[in-house]
């Protein structure tokens, strides 16, 4: 496939150790009751930065109900344009806590003098919670246009070029036969590909929710496939400590992820069969550029809250293939499950 690599920039995350990557860490049970708090005095001051993203919404429900306040840390949220320039910013502790979806950022992280380690979920694409897909223009496929993987052939395909959103589709047209040049993968931004859908610049948009579900309602398009279906619990994001978190105060960095978990499990609530605060979630998630409609897909959230890597592999080869990486990494060192364990035994998440 051509691919457009003017604007590329590339997701920071971490994964776990090659061993986890074929199916991820086991379940740890969650506790009977909820273990009473007491805040750190004085509170420590902590940046976190999102990207308004659907993985962020863990931290962004966890500052705006308070919960980083019940631990004693003082949260600042810090928004970034990108995962790339979050990245750099926990390299050299600017910021303490950031999400991000994996990516080639990953592998040239260490190489980069970016340390950061993985260690929570911030969402899968678990069965029914399909939050990256192809979407085509309706016009398309009414006409027969597109009716299976091979009419991808000739197609403008707005993505986020070497992101898990262009291999998606990249792996879809080569199973069905198409060379590397035969579908046009563009970079235009989330916001842009909604109006460049509408006025027909691209014929569809490889993208992430919630911009997958207005290309649908907006911009008259056809949902093809979506990563649930193609990577059953490919990871849509992974929470990420910097080394103020891992090395210097490591007792903030379990008070964050005893308040994040909480954050997890009132979005798993709000849109689970349960629908408990709903209204107040979307509200939340909405202050930070999410707009969250009644048929948008939410992310899968495990019940306990351990990073996936079933894909993972995959599609890291994937990114060798098309020159986005060299070499792949030792993937161990990047892997800390102590703070979620911790939280585990402090916050019931079920």
């Amino acid at each position: 496939m051509r691919r457009d690599t003017s604007n590329r920039g590339s997701f920071l995350t971490t994964l776990g150790s090659t061993a986890l990557l074929a199916g991820g860490i086991g379940q740890l049970p969650a506790v009977a009751a909820e273990v009473r708090r007491t805040p750190l005095n004085p509170p420590v001051k902590l940046r976190v930065g999102i990207i308004s993203a659907l993985f962020d919404s863990g931290s962004l429900i966890a500052f705006t109900k308070g919960y980083f306040h019940d631990e004693g840390l003082d949260v600042e949220i810090v928004v970034f344009p990108s995962s790339a320039e979050a990245s750099q910013a926990v390299g050299i502790n600017q910021i303490d806590v950031f999400s991000g979806a994996p990516n080639a950022g990953l592998f040239n992280a260490r190489t980069q003098g970016i340390e950061v380690s993985v260690v929570a979920s911030a969402g899968e694409h678990s069965r029914g919670h399909g939050v990256i897909s192809l979407v085509l223009r309706k016009d398309l496929v009414d006409s027969g246009r597109y009716k299976s993987p091979a009419d991808l052939k000739g197609m403008k395909l707005a993505t986020g070029v070497a992101q898990p959103s262009e291999w998606i589709t990249a792996a879809l047209a080569a199973k069905a036969g198409l060379g590397p040049k035969d579908v046009d993968f563009v970079s235009l931004g989330f916001a842009n590909t909604i109006a460049a859908m509408s006025n027909r610049a691209v014929d569809g948009g490889s993208v992430n929710e919630p911009f997958a579900t207005l290309l649908v309602d907006q911009a008259g398009g056809s949902r093809i496939i979506s990563m649930d279906a193609f990577r059953p619990r490919f990871p849509a994001g992974y929470l990420l400590y910097g080394t103020s978190l891992t090395k210097t105060n490591r007792e903030a960095g379990r008070r964050y992820m005893v308040a994040y978990l909480r954050g997890l499990r009132d979005y798993k609530l709000a849109f689970g069969p349960e629908k408990q605060n709903t209204a107040d979630i979307i509200a939340t998630l909405k202050k930070y550029n999410m707009i969250i409609t009644p048929t948008t897909p939410s992310m899968g959230i495990p019940d306990d809250a351990a990073p996936s890597f079933v894909g993972v592999a995959e599609f890291a080869e994937w990114l060798r293939n098309i020159g986005a990486i060299q070499t792949l990494p030792d993937l161990k060192p990047l892997v800390d499950d102590s703070y979620r364990q911790y939280a585990l035994s402090q916050v019931k998440l079920t």
